[in-house]
């Protein structure tokens, strides 16, 4: 269905085409689809740094890679749609003012939907970082201790680099038989 503008008919200036509002419910679909996606791929994504399988993390990216790409292909197709049919950039917000109340209800719907999706898409990203920046800090106490526990004369600073600057190694060999 067809979005009917609310411009006088005798003006001659292009006319906005309006938007085909199956389409945009299409598209907002697709992107709900992805989101979706994305909410499962972040919880993966979770559960492989829990057990650090860097197999898992591996495939997991590449699929997140893809699904954020599919994501800015469809956003870019509905800003593209939108521009040419109401030669404007507008936020969905106010497009709806315009669509009948059985579009706009519809549209509205799936918008809630979306949003909702987009903030636990968030949260769970945010538990991947929180989660990710544990992980790490776990990897450097790791290395830490292993770097002191084999660093018997001190050769090794604190953070398990060479620091030839705070300790002097002497080291004798008996060649006393």
């Amino acid at each position: 269905m067809k979005l009917v503008s609310n411009q006088p008919v005798a003006r001659k200036r292009s006319p906005s085409k309006g938007i085909n509002t199956d389409r945009l419910d299409s598209m907002l679909g697709q992107l709900e689809d992805e989101h979706s996606s994305l909410l499962d791929l972040a919880i993966a994504h979770k559960d492989a740094l829990s057990h650090a399988s860097l197999e898992e993390l591996n495939t997991i990216t590449m699929k997140t890679s893809d699904v954020l790409l599919r994501i800015a292909q469809i956003e870019d197709g509905r800003r593209e749609m939108i521009t040419r049919d109401t030669g404007k950039l507008s936020s969905l917000d106010q497009l709806m003012e315009q669509f009948n109340p059985k579009d706009r209800e519809r549209i509205g719907q799936r918008q809630a939907r979306l949003r909702d999706l987009i903030m636990r898409v968030k949260d769970e990203q945010d538990a991947v970082r929180v989660a990710s920046e544990n992980l790490a800090n776990h990897m450097r106490g790791l290395i830490k201790q292993v770097g002191e526990s084999l660093s018997h004369t001190g050769t090794y600073s604190r953070v398990g680099s060479v620091s030839p600057s705070h300790t002097q190694v002497v080291s004798t060999l008996d060649m006393v038989q």
